[in-house]
């Protein structure tokens, strides 16, 4: 599966991935995303991931969809460590299932 906008062909998730993914979506409640094909995007300041997860909205009863998370995480360049930290762009539901 490709990707538009010259972003990589959709791949397997690695650990690397899962660390950045984890990082920037620590701080999400409500849903719980897992998952499991990344594209990139190298841009001068950093990298832009696209993840398409598994992801099951707390609801009652729960449901559960398919969402692509936007996440960048820019290229370490400064001491402040706050600045260095990848940040969720955009999340997008992409269909649902029961």
């Amino acid at each position: 599966m490709s990707c538009p906008d010259n972003f990589t062909p959709y791949r397997d998730v690695n650990c690397r991935d899962l660390a950045i993914f984890y990082d920037a979506t620590k701080e999400l409640r409500g849903t719980t995303y897992k998952p499991y094909l990344v594209a990139t995007q190298e841009t001068k300041g950093g990298i832009h991931f696209r993840f398409i997860c598994n992801s099951t909205y707390m609801t009652r009863p729960p449901k559960n969809a398919i969402t692509m998370v936007s996440i960048y995480k820019p290229f370490c360049r400064d001491k402040d460590k706050d600045k260095d930290k990848a940040f969720v762009t955009n999340i997008c539901k992409m269909g649902c299932y029961k």
